[in-house]
C-alpha cells in the first residue's frame, strides 16, 4: 500500500507538472537539460519534465538537501546548546556570552544557507543588513542583541531543523524508490530470491515484470527529479522570506533611511546658515558698521581738518581691508576655490601645514582624479571637521588623512595617535559629520578605544556620475 500511495503522488506530481510548467514564485518544475532550439517560445512541460534528470539544477537541488540534512543538524544542536547554556547561568552574567556566540553561529549558518540555498541558481536575492557591530559597549550589545536580522538567522537554524530533515526523508525515498525500480534487474533478479514485503507485488522474475519494473521505474526518475527541484524551491523560499531581503522591506528601510537623511540634512543646513549669519554679524557687518561711522565722521571733517579727515580714511581702509578678509575667509569655510579648481587632494594639502598637529595626506586616487562636485565637497568637510577635532581633543602628535576609492565608494579616513576616547555625541561635531553624510547616502564611523589610536571613517557612495581626470562641469 505504501508503494502504491508513492506511485499515486507521482503521478499527480506528473499531472501537475503537466499543467503548469512553473511552481508559483516562479520556481521551474523540471527544467530540460538541453536547451531550447532558437526562436521557440516558451517551455515545452512534457519535454522540460521528461529531461529533467540530466539538468544540473536536478543536482544542485539533490547536493543542496544532502548537504542541508547534516548542516541543519550540526548547526541546531550547537545554537540550542549555546543558548540554553546561555539561559542557565544568566544570573551570572556570563550567559550572555553564551547567547552572543550562539547568535554570530547562527548568522555564520545563515550565511552558509543562502550559498546552499541558491547554488546553481544566478538570481540570487540579497542577504538582509545586520546591525554594524561597532562603537561603545552600549552599541555593541544593542548591534548584537536588538538586531531584527541576526534573531531572524536564529529563527531560521530552529525551523531549518525540522524542515531540511523532511526534504531529506521525501528526496531519499522518491529516488530510491526510482532507484530500486531501475536497478532491480542488475541485483535481485539476478539472486532468484522469493519476494517479501513491498517487492511481493513486482517481485516475479518473468520477463513482462522486469520489463514493466524498470519502465516504472525509468518512469519514476523524471518525477524524482521535480520533487527534488520543487523541494529546494520551496525551501529557497523560506531562506529568502527568513535570510534575505525581500523587495518590500527593502523599500521600507530605503524609505526610512530617506526620512532620516532627509531631516539629517534639514538640520545640518539649519546650522549652517545659522553658522554663517553669526560669522557676518559678529564680523564683517561690525566692521562694515565702522567703516560707515569713520567715512561719515571723516566728511565732516574734511574741510575743517583735513589730517583728521585723512586718519579716518585711512582707518577706514583698514576697516574695508578686515571685511573684506574676513568675507573671504567665510566664503573658504563654505567651500574653498582651490577645490573647486583642483579637486579634493589639492584642497586638503594647504590645510596639513596649518593646524597645531601634523597632518600627512594618503591619497589612492588617480593623480588629477576628479570626482563630482556634491562628492569632492562632503569628502571635504568630513576631512577638514575631522581634522579640527584632531587639534581640539585628541592631544595627538601626528595624524593622517586617507582618501581612496573603494568600488563606487569613496573612502575617507582620519587617523590620529591621540589618546582616544571619540564618540558620536548628540550635538557634537562627530555627530554633524554623521548627518551630512547621511544626506548623500554615505555611512559614518568612529573606532576610538581609550587611549587611542582614533579612526574616523567616512564611505561616500559615487553613484553613476562620470569619473575622470577632467574637472567637473562649471568648475
Amino acid at each position: 500500500m505504501i508503494g502504491l500511495a508513492i506511485l499515486v503522488t507521482g503521478l499527480l506530481l506528473v499531472l501537475a507538472g503537466l499543467a503548469a510548467a512553473r511552481i508559483p514564485g516562479g520556481a521551474t518544475f523540471a527544467r530540460p537539460g538541453i536547451g531550447r532550439a532558437p526562436g521557440s517560445t516558451g517551455a515545452n512541460p512534457i519535454r522540460a519534465f521528461l529531461l529533467s534528470p540530466i539538468h544540473p539544477a536536478t543536482w544542485y537541488a539533490n547536493g543542496a538537501v544532502l548537504l542541508g540534512f547534516f548542516t541543519s543538524v550540526f548547526a541546531f544542536g550547537i545554537v540550542a546548546a549555546l543558548g540554553s547554556a546561555g539561559l542557565s547561568v544568566l544570573v551570572a552574567g556570563i550567559g550572555l556570552i553564551f547567547i552572543a556566540l550562539g547568535i554570530e553561529i547562527a548568522r555564520l549558518f545563515g550565511r552558509m544557507e543562502r550559498w546552499r540555498a541558491f547554488a546553481g541558481d544566478p538570481s540570487r536575492p540579497a542577504a538582509h543588513a545586520y546591525k554594524p557591530f561597532r562603537g561603545s559597549i552600549p552599541d555593541m550589545l544593542r548591534a548584537e542583541f536588538l538586531d531584527e536580522s541576526r534573531w531572524r538567522d536564529v529563527l531560521y537554524v530552529a525551523v531549518n531543523f525540522p524542515l531540511a530533515v523532511l526534504e531529506f526523508v521525501v528526496v531519499v525515498a522518491f529516488w530510491g524508490v526510482a532507484l530500486t525500480l531501475v536497478t532491480m534487474p542488475a541485483w535481485y533478479d539476478a539472486t532468484g530470491a522469493i519476494p517479501t514485503g513491498l517487492l511481493g507485488l513486482l517481485g516475479e522474475h518473468d520477463t513482462a515484470t522486469v520489463i514493466f519494473r524498470t519502465a516504472l521505474g525509468v518512469g519514476l526518475l523524471p518525477v524524482a527529479a521535480s520533487i527534488s527541484q520543487l523541494v529546494i524551491a520551496l525551501h529557497r523560499a523560506v531562506a529568502t522570506g527568513l535570510l534575505c531581503t525581500s523587495e518590500a522591506r527593502e523599500l521600507r528601510r530605503q524609505v526610512e533611511t530617506l526620512r532620516e537623511s532627509r531631516s539629517a540634512v534639514l538640520d545640518v543646513e539649519a546650522s549652517e546658515l545659522h553658522r554663517i549669519e553669526r560669522d557676518l554679524h559678529d564680523g564683517a557687518q561690525q566692521r562694515l558698521v565702522a567703516l560707515t561711522i569713520d567715512l561719515g565722521l571723516a566728511g565732516e571733517k574734511v574741510a575743517a581738518d583735513p589730517a583728521a579727515a585723512k586718519e579716518l580714511i585711512a582707518a577706514g581702509q583698514e576697516q574695508a581691508r578686515l571685511a573684506l578678509a574676513e568675507i573671504r575667509q567665510l566664503v573658504r569655510g563654505i567651500a574653498p576655490s582651490i577645490l573647486l579648481d583642483r579637486g579634493l587632494v589639492a584642497a586638503l594639502e594647504p590645510i596639513a601645514g596649518h593646524g597645531p598637529v601634523p597632518v600627512t595626506i594618503v591619497s589612492g586616487l588617480a593623480p588629477g582624479e576628479r570626482l563630482p562636485v556634491a562628492i569632492e565637497r562632503t569628502a571635504y568637510f568630513v576631512a577638514t571637521e575631522g581634522l579640527a577635532n584632531v587639534a581640539k581633543h585628541s592631544g595627538a602628535t601626528r595624524s593622517e588623512v586617507r582618501c581612496r576609492r573603494e568600488g563606487d565608494r569613496l573612502v575617507v579616513e582620519i587617523w590620529d595617535d591621540g589618546t582616544g576616547g571619540a564618540s558620536l555625541r548628540p550635538g557634537g561635531g562627530l555627530a554633524g559629520l554623521a548627518n551630512r553624510l547621511a544626506g548623500v547616502d554615505g555611512t559614518f564611523a568612529v573606532t576610538s578605544p581609550p587611549g587611542g589610536p582614533t579612526l574616523v571613517r567616512a564611505e561616500i557612495p559615487i553613484g553613476g556620475a562620470p569619473i575622470g581626470g577632467a574637472p567637473p562641469a562649471g568648475a
